[in-house]
């Protein structure tokens, strides 16, 4: 059986993930295009370092799918690390593909709805808009639970901090739920007048303690990377089903 292209697969995600849609710091879709054409084994990752790459080059992989990308904003001068991420990419035949914001975001694929079915929320919709698009969901539990009791939930996901950060400003048991992974404390206001008593995220802001206590809504850090693994998961069973190409999982927690 033919491999797929990398042309092929990026062009297949950016209709997936609707790259499009998102007004971002990162450039969304292919990032890195080396001149191996062909994929037989891609990598998933939520980080693009160089400790990654290396890791990716390792296992034979042509393509590399991460969250976090390697260009952000204005294009920077190619010196220094990222200079010998480039040259590591195209001396090894290895693409890079990131999708920020849109695996983020996604209804179905992103990190807040991957990890809202994975907690078993339920009435899950997308919400928190920015820019045009949605950056997370909302979704009820079935029954009420504390703050800390969905924390020890968390607890068990790759990466997580341990314990996580809980900030139980809000009511003593939560039914309704925000999820905007990465650092999203900055919706606390946002979830606060919506009424949603409880706001997932990963990476906590010192603001968040304050800004949650005066608002009664209560907050979770579970870690920045532990919360954006499971939209690169998800892609990685879609393309293992949809292109037939063996994957793996490079997975470097950095407890932040």
């Amino acid at each position: 059986m033919t491999s797929p292209t990398i042309k092929t697969i990026s062009e297949h995600l950016n209709a997936l993930l609707e790259v499009s849609r998102y007004s971002d710091s990162a450039l969304n879709g292919l990032q890195i295009e080396s001149p191996v054409a062909g994929v037989k084994k891609i990598g998933f990752a939520v980080d693009a370092g160089l400790s990654i790459i290396e890791k990716a080059v390792k296992e034979g992989c042509q393509l590399l799918i991460t969250h976090h990308g390697v260009l952000w904003g204005q294009c920077e001068p190619i010196v220094g690390p990222w200079a010998k991420k480039l040259h590591l990419c195209m001396s090894n035949g290895l693409s890079l593909y990131a999708a920020h914001l849109p695996l983020d975001g996604h209804a179905e694929l992103g990190n807040a709805a991957q990890l809202a079915q994975l907690m078993g929320l339920c009435e899950i919709a997308p919400a928190f808009p920015y820019k045009g698009s949605t950056i997370g969901v909302t979704g009820t539990f079935p029954a009420p639970k504390t703050p800390h009791e969905i924390a020890s939930m968390l607890s068990h996901y790759e990466g997580v901090s341990h314990p996580p950060l809980v900030l139980p400003f809000g009511p003593s048991t939560v039914r309704t739920v925000g999820v905007a992974t990465g650092a999203a404390a900055f919706l606390i206001p946002d979830c606060a007048s919506a009424g949603i008593e409880l706001l997932i995220t990963g990476e906590p802001k010192q603001a968040a303690y304050h800004m949650a206590k005066e608002l009664q809504c209560s907050l979770i850090c579970m870690g920045h990377y532990a919360s954006e693994t499971f939209g690169v998961r998800a892609l990685e069973r879609v393309l293992q089903r949809e292109f037939r190409v063996e994957t793996c999982w490079i997975s470097e927690p950095t407890g932040i």
